[in-house]
């Protein structure tokens, strides 16, 4: 398609020859000026279909248009069309510090809202480029471009800024999280001691978990993480699942030679309660690899879930890692799970694929408690199982369902009569 044509398409009151002329751009990248300023136009069409596939061609231009494009979109910023101000962002933000110049009148825009906006988008982007005017931004007079300044001085690492974002956290309690956060980004050893100091003096828990997060860009040691932890047990129960996913997401690199207190347990099983799955995956790290019989009860409550990362997880530390007596435990239980089918599948899947690895008296214990438990399960997951064992350990399948038929109730008694008869 020549220029002049598309230009033609794009100008077209028809929209199936505009789409069609948007779709041409976004394979062949043939633009111009003038080109870039009509896509530009209809990133503001009510139709939506036209909208999105000139929002993504001006996000996909090469970067000599670029500036020119953002001339183009700079000023929707402006707009009182939150909708308009959010696809400048979403467009801006991939085109780094060529788009600066476009952006940089409306740092300084008489409206804080404005300016704010203007800022978040530079913030995102990250470029040093005048950051100094940036810097300038935590004297705004309105607090919401300061928060908007703090942030984007952090996403920009200016090392420079460190002492007056430390002022900034004493001036005003709003910024005192911001402070904390960007502080980490920025990183150094003033910075690190700060957070250190806010860890160790400041009595808001929160205040403490926002510090405790902002050394998650820090390089920590093993002792430090275990003062972390003693600090999660003094820390009172409302807040120690968000306590409990920072430490365990600074320590895990320590997981393997720092001591876990014994009460970190309980505040683990309890975190498993949480909504937020990161919480819960914090949660489970703390467990540990290797299971108690008090776990159980809140491992299930876990797998009732289906998150299958979660999921695949447990199945690897109780049926690997766990003692027999937590692994029988733990079939018991999830057995008498209303609508267990599912899980039972799951868990079947991971046993076959494991079987090898698998020591003989899991097995056992295994086999054990499916036949026992034959009459709470679903029949085609018995069946499964036991064609399993069959297969694979005959000999031990058989012993334990002569012993099991031998020692059953009137209950479950007919299930394995019917599964000897057809095994042997």
């Amino acid at each position: 398609m020549e220029i002049s044509e598309i230009k033609k398409e794009l100008k077209s009151t028809d929209l199936q020859r505009v789409q069609g002329a948007l779709y041409y751009l976004f394979d062949n990248k043939t633009f111009d000026e003038e080109i870039v300023s009509l896509i530009a136009k209809l990133v503001t069409s009510k139709d939506k279909g036209i909208q999105s596939l000139a929002i993504d061609c001006l996000k996909n231009i090469p970067d000599e248009f670029k500036p020119v494009a953002s001339q183009n979109i700079a000023p929707l910023v402006a707009s009182d069309n939150i909708e308009h101000r959010n696809i400048a962002s979403d467009i801006l933000v991939n085109y780094n510090d060529l788009c600066y110049d476009a952006l940089k009148q409306y740092l300084k825009h008489p409206i804080a809202d404005v300016r704010q906006f203007a800022l978040d988008i530079w913030g995102n982007i990250g470029s040093k480029k005048d950051w100094d005017i940036v810097h300038s931004m935590l004297e705004d007079e309105n607090k919401n471009v300061v928060v908007s300044a703090i942030m984007a001085l952090g996403n920009i690492k200016v090392a420079e800024a460190i002492d007056d974002l430390i002022k900034k956290y004493d001036e005003d309690d709003e910024y005192k999280p911001f402070v904390l956060n960007s502080l980490g980004k920025i990183g150094g050893e003033k910075a690190r001691d700060f957070i250190l100091r806010i860890i160790n003096t400041e009595t808001d828990q929160l205040l403490q978990l926002a510090a405790i997060d902002a050394l998650a860009y820090f390089e920590v040691d093993a002792d430090f993480v275990s003062y972390l932890l003693e600090k999660l047990l003094q820390s009172p129960p409302r807040v120690q699942p968000y306590f409990l996913k920072t430490v365990c997401n600074i320590g895990k690199k320590y997981a393997n030679f720092v001591e876990s207190p014994k009460e970190l347990k309980e505040i683990a099983r309890n975190a498993l309660k949480d909504e937020d799955i990161e919480i819960r995956k914090a949660a489970l790290n703390a467990l540990g690899n290797s299971y108690d019989v008090l776990d159980v009860d809140s491992l299930i409550m876990e797998l009732l879930r289906l998150e299958p990362e979660n999921m695949e997880y447990i199945f690897q530390n109780i049926v690997k890692n766990s003692d027999v007596e937590v692994f029988s435990d733990f079939v018991e239980k999830l057995a008498y799970q209303k609508d267990n089918g599912e899980l039972f599948s799951s868990l079947q899947e991971f046993i076959f694929r494991e079987w090898d690895a698998m020591t003989v008296e899991k097995k056992i214990a295994l086999i054990n408690s499916v036949l026992q438990l034959a009459d709470e399960l679903p029949i085609m997951v018995v069946n499964d199982f036991c064609d399993w064992f069959s297969y694979r350990e005959p000999e031990t399948f058989r012993t334990v369902l002569q012993k099991v038929l031998q020692n059953s109730t009137s209950s479950v008694r007919h299930i394995l009569e019917e599964l000897a008869s057809k095994y042997f």
